[in-house]
């Protein structure tokens, strides 16, 4: 059942991919008016007197008179209406780039570990964020966390493995300054959602005071981003720190957003999703192609066209030879047993006699390219890239089956910068952030459309800022290896070995092993390893980023007031 957003939408997109076909319909008008009054026309009955004309006549009267000009004339008008090609959405991006970006602004202060909501609301707030991101299906979501001062938890990213880990270690105890300013936030937004792009700011918060509210109402009277709030709290338990609902209902109301509430089902979940999903399809300005919707009134044209098929409306032989003629065909009966599961991981699938003839039916009517458009479309992906003969097609489809490795060989065939630029995009999805990275500046390198080469360094920026992120996380490696500050005394000055020969220990080995983004992302080994090196203990790493993010911004303020001092002395 459509909403009222859903109409907005069709009522202020709608409109005609080709307008030029209706203007068949003034020929085709003219022609039916012109057939109305001929068959209308009986002159031989204007002879005889009325009482006497309808009982000597058998025509129809009433609806059924002229049924067959009607039916013909409203199935043409459809059909008229299909070729001209209403439509009022996009094509989906077949890389996801159009799927709704999500930056979520979590409160991480000592309010949120009130048990109102069992077992606190900070718990139950990332049970919800982590239910969130498995119902978006491979968004782009990022993380913030703020107490007395913001920080940056996970950049945009649509692997749910990496974001898992980072989001279980957010406790009050990692932020290096207490308080609750949700409002420190908002210079994080732009710099990962963008200020061009269209995407959804998502604050789970207890409560905000009067300062957040202006900050917020200023921020997003300016910006094209949509606030919602998750209320993270219980109204109706008892709690030493209560929610303030009604602070978060003039947040949002100021702010141009909604307020939802934490419920004990997931329907807060589909309810934040379906406003996610919403706003980008109304603001969206991509480029991709406007969705041809007219096929779907296909159905009614072959409902009213089976009409003439009616004894003395079209020459009822033609049903009977469309029945009867694959009848004079036969296809083996006997089963055959492939197996996709060496290149696709999909299990067996038994090929039947019926598969056979299906398949039979299709190459009949369908090109290979239509047969693969009508399996993607029931997104049997690994069947559509079968029967596409088109590379750029055949890449597409092993893309949105998840085969990465053949989607990048598909589209290599291609020979054009898309082909490239898709090619690359397939070895970012394989975490070859290096060679993508490599591929995006060779394409920019030659001469783009502007539309493309836009794509091209956002995903270079992306690319980029993982590599650069992967060299902050080794750099902050030196100060986190040293693990917890608890010290742990063994009671003497001398080293314990065990009960055996005593140990001896390479100092070699012992030495602080510091890698670099190429490094670790030029091999797989050094990869694992720095991976388990820094999810061993995600809450420490976190801790010591904030720390350095911290001095990041009071360095940046202090330069900044001195040049404000210094340009003020020179004048």
């Amino acid at each position: 059942m459509f909403d009222s957003l859903m109409w907005q939408q069709i009522i202020v997109q709608f409109h005609f991919i080709r307008p030029l076909w209706l203007l068949v319909l003034i020929p085709f008008g003219i022609v039916i008016y012109l057939r109305w009054k001929q068959d209308s026309k009986n002159e031989w009955q204007e002879q005889l007197p009325k009482h006497l004309r309808s009982a000597l006549t058998i025509n129809d009267a009433g609806w059924k008179k002229q049924l067959p000009l009607k039916l013909l004339g409203v199935s043409m008008f459809v059909a008229i209406i299909v070729c001209a090609g209403p439509t009022w959405q996009r094509e989906a991006s077949p890389f996801g780039e159009d799927k709704a970006a999500l930056l979520i602004v979590l409160d991480n202060s000592e309010s949120m570990l009130q048990k109102d909501l069992a077992p606190n609301r900070l718990e139950r707030s990332k049970q919800k964020i982590r239910d969130l991101i498995k119902q978006r299906q491979g968004g782009k979501t990022g993380l913030v966390v703020f107490s007395g001062s913001a920080h940056l938890a996970m950049p945009l990213t649509k692997d749910d493995s990496v974001f898992a880990p980072f989001l279980a270690a957010i406790q009050p105890d990692i932020m290096p300054v207490e308080g609750k300013n949700a409002e420190t936030a908002l210079p994080l937004i732009e710099p990962q959602l963008g200020a061009e792009s269209v995407g959804t700011v998502l604050l789970i918060t207890d409560g905000v005071n009067p300062a957040t509210t202006d900050a917020f109402k200023s921020y997003f009277e300016k910006s094209r981003h949509q606030l919602l709030v998750l209320a993270a709290g219980n109204g109706d338990r008892a709690s030493d720190n209560p929610m303030d609902l009604s602070s978060l209902k003039s947040l949002a109301s100021k702010s141009n957003g909604s307020v939802v509430e934490v419920t004990i089902d997931d329907s807060d979940i589909k309810t934040l999703n379906s406003k996610i999903e919403r706003h980008m399809q109304l603001n969206n300005e991509s480029a991709m192609p406007w969705k041809d919707m007219g096929y779907f009134l296909l159905f009614p044209v072959s409902l009213l066209m089976l009409s003439w098929f009616r004894k003395g409306w079209l020459v009822k032989w033609c049903l009977v030879a469309l029945i009867v003629f694959p009848s004079f065909y036969s296809t083996p009966t006997y089963a055959e047993t492939v197996s996709l599961k060496a290149k696709t991981n999909e299990p067996v699938k038994e090929v039947t006699a019926w598969d056979k003839t299906t398949q039979w039916w299709m190459d009949l009517w369908l090109t290979p390219d239509q047969q693969g458009q009508w399996y993607f479309d029931k997104f049997e992906y690994l069947m559509a890239a079968k029967h596409y003969q088109d590379p750029l097609k055949k890449g597409i489809a092993y893309y949105y089956a998840g085969e990465y490795k053949l989607a990048h060989s598909a589209f290599l065939q291609v020979k054009t910068n898309l082909g490239i630029f898709n090619a690359a995009n397939s070895l970012a999805r394989q975490r070859e952030y290096l060679a993508a990275r490599d591929v995006y500046q060779l394409l920019l390198e030659r001469d783009l459309e502007s539309e493309l080469k836009e794509k091209v360094e956002n995903n270079l920026s992306i690319m980029q800022g993982i590599v650069d992120e992967v060299n902050r996380m080794s750099e902050s490696q030196k100060g986190s290896t040293d693990g917890p500050e608890e010290s742990f005394e063994l009671g003497d000055d001398k080293p314990k070995t065990g009960d055996g020969a005593d140990e001896k220990v390479d100092s070699a080995l012992m030495k602080e092993e510091k890698l670099n983004a190429n490094e670790i992302l030029g091999s797989q080994e050094l990869a694992d390893k720095w991976l388990r090196r820094v999810e061993a203990d995600p809450k420490y790493f976190l801790r010591a980023k904030f720390q350095l993010q911290l001095r990041a911004q009071s360095s940046g303020s202090q330069s900044s007031v001195s040049g404000s001092e210094n340009s003020g002395e020179g004048k």
